[in-house]
């Protein structure tokens, strides 16, 4: 084997580990996000109900140029919120603050939950693609599965929402936000993607059937 040739084999396979050791890291990443998304959850779960407080307060950030409400947890500032997800109310006209926050945080965890399966999806169609061609039948079908988790993340966390305040609160409620129908439209632009490539596939091997 000439130099040349060792020398092109070392820099291909210090390239894959290169994409490898990437790929690993991302994953890693991405566990280490669920993690704190769940750790967040537990522990506003363990807070006394007593330790939750809505504020409206003064706010002068080029964001917002006025007065905004945040929520306090045992005093001290936790983030700023949505009233209209905080004033949801019982039979007794009464609030839960902390329920309202547990309802903010198992949508947020839904939502992470599936946003960081979308992305490991991706990781895996990078790692099969190091040493082959990215169009084949497997790669297709995690692009497809990317699609509907997509479709699951339109749908999801606002589920997760509405049943959680149906069982607290006896109602939801809920405002058109666009931001869904974007989910729901890139779902549609990866599904059609999903189709392309494999009408390519079955032309390619069509081919090769002939050769």
């Amino acid at each position: 084997m000439s130099g040349n040739n060792v020398s092109e084999k070392n820099a291909a396979d210090k390239k894959r580990r290169m994409t490898l050791n990437i790929a690993n890291a991302f994953a890693l990443m991405l566990a280490i996000i669920v993690f704190f998304s769940l750790y967040s959850l537990i522990i506003d779960a363990m807070t006394d109900s007593s330790k939750f407080e809505v504020r409206f307060e003064n706010d002068e950030t080029f964001a917002t140029q006025g007065r905004i409400y945040r929520l306090y947890i045992d005093g001290e500032e936790y983030c700023d919120i949505d009233y209209n997800r905080y004033s949801l109310t019982d039979d007794n006209g009464n609030t839960d603050y902390k329920y309202c926050t547990l309802i903010e945080d198992a949508s947020r965890l839904t939502y992470t939950v599936i946003l960081c399966a979308m992305l490991y999806v991706v990781i895996v169609i990078a790692k099969k693609s190091i040493d082959s061609t990215p169009f084949t039948k497997e790669n297709i079908n995690r692009v497809k599965l990317i699609s509907l988790l997509q479709l699951l993340l339109a749908m999801l966390p606002g589920m997760v929402r509405m049943v959680m305040s149906f069982i607290r609160f006896n109602y939801y409620s809920s405002s058109f936000d666009i931001t869904s129908w974007y989910l729901f439209a890139i779902s549609a632009v990866i599904a059609m993607i999903a189709f392309i490539f494999q009408k390519g596939l079955d032309l390619q091997e069509d081919v090769n059937s002939f050769i």
